[in-house]
């Protein structure tokens, strides 16, 4: 068998653009970027998308291979996984090695990692004010196309609002900074709002130190969770802690705890970044021309065609009967409308005689009026002319 044939057909990756020396501004794109790097590396490639419209679940990351199409990042790592099972497609199972109690703490911590950590990103990006407008809104607003870039960034904060909330780590106070006609914030300084913020902060320092806390321990000293080989924990930790750490954010209380409280897990990130950067690099494809028609949400293009993706005979027969259903409703419709149109223009010369009819019997009666007026004239008159005749007479 020759080398092209256990090439593996080439996957794509959807990601958010790349930023900061980081793959992604989005924890679960760097995530699934270093998955694939790990799994199938050198076999993939990156489209960077700011469409998230174009996803099956219209989130963004998503994977192609072939004809499939897979959303979210646990549905990308179940899907290379299973083709890791195929001794030709050139994958691997990165959590291989694990035990079955192991795999159960691994999963349970990649949701704990996803929920927790990733409020503490998204808290970093979204909810303080000063990082919100100082980068997170710019470096989106140079990413999108117009208009997007006015309204998407503020559009993506308020979706994460209602989970911050909910996560004690929406730290604005109840007085909101104030817009005026054109959007743009107007400064209201309140010493209130001033004490809520240090209050807030403290807060939100004391979560963040438990939950650093807790992978600080787990981790245990080591270079990975479970020993000298990464796996998918590894993974979900360091996509999330590198962008509390690369990003230059105003406020770096983050990055900051990271530091000085647990410099462990910064080590762990980078190690993780050492790793990756050990491998072939994946290929990124040319980034995607931004049009006023990019202003309307539209579903994935298919794939190019290959040898092996051609249609089958039933699929040939089946688009044959869509087409065909579609031109006879249209055609339906087409005969509908034209019949409409005739019996409309039926009864239209149907009325006019009748029309006529009234006005000239209306004509009639008037020449009757008429004529009836000046006969009493001329009998008037008549009588006029006789009376005097008749007095002479007498």
């Amino acid at each position: 068998m020759s080398a092209a044939a256990i090439q593996p057909t080439l996957c794509t990756l959807y990601i958010w653009p790349s930023r900061w020396n980081l793959p992604s501004i989005d924890p679960t794109c760097i995530a699934a970027v270093f998955y694939l790097q790990l799994t199938i590396p050198g076999k993939f490639e990156v489209v960077e998308c700011t469409n998230p419209d174009v996803s099956p679940s219209g989130k963004l990351p998503f994977l192609t291979h072939g004809h499939a199409a897979v959303s979210s990042i646990p549905a990308i790592i179940s899907f290379v996984s299973s083709l890791a099972k195929s001794t030709t497609s050139g994958a691997r199972n990165l959590d291989a090695f694990l035990s079955a109690p192991q795999r159960a703490n691994r999963t349970a911590w990649c949701s704990h990692v996803e929920v927790n950590i990733g409020d503490l990103v998204a808290y970093s990006f979204y909810s303080l004010d000063d990082n919100f407008w100082k980068l997170t809104n710019p470096t989106m607003a140079s990413m999108l196309p117009i208009p997007q870039r006015y309204y998407v960034p503020g559009r993506i904060r308020e979706m994460h609002r209602p989970r911050l909330e909910a996560a004690g780590l929406w730290t604005q106070s109840a007085s909101e900074p104030e817009k005026d006609s054109f959007g743009k914030r107007q400064k209201t300084d309140d010493p209130k709002d001033e004490y809520a913020r240090a209050f807030e902060r403290d807060k939100v320092s004391a979560q963040a130190k438990a939950s650093f806390a807790l992978y600080a321990r787990l981790l245990n000293g080591q270079k990975f969770f479970f020993g000298e080989r990464p796996t998918t924990l590894d993974v979900y930790l360091a996509s999330h802690i590198l962008l509390l750490l690369d990003p230059p954010f105003p406020d770096q209380l983050m990055r900051s705890i990271l530091e000085e409280s647990y410099p462990t897990l910064v080590e762990h990130a980078r190690n993780m970044q050492t790793e990756i950067s050990q491998l072939p690099q994946y290929l990124v494809a040319a980034a995607q021309k931004q049009s006023l028609l990019s202003l309307i949400p539209r579903p994935l293009s298919n794939p190019p065609k290959t040898k092996e993706s051609q249609m089958d005979e039933a699929d040939l027969r089946f688009r044959r009967m869509r087409w065909t259903w579609f031109a006879l409703a249209l055609g339906g419709v087409a005969c509908y409308v034209a019949q409409l149109c005739m019996k409309v223009s039926v009864v239209r010369v149907n009325r006019r005689p009748r029309r006529v009819q009234r006005d000239g019997a209306n004509q009639e009666r008037e020449t009757e009026v008429t004529i009836t007026e000046d006969e009493e004239q001329e009998d008037d008159e008549e009588q006029e002319e006789s009376a005097p005749s008749r007095d002479g007479d007498e």
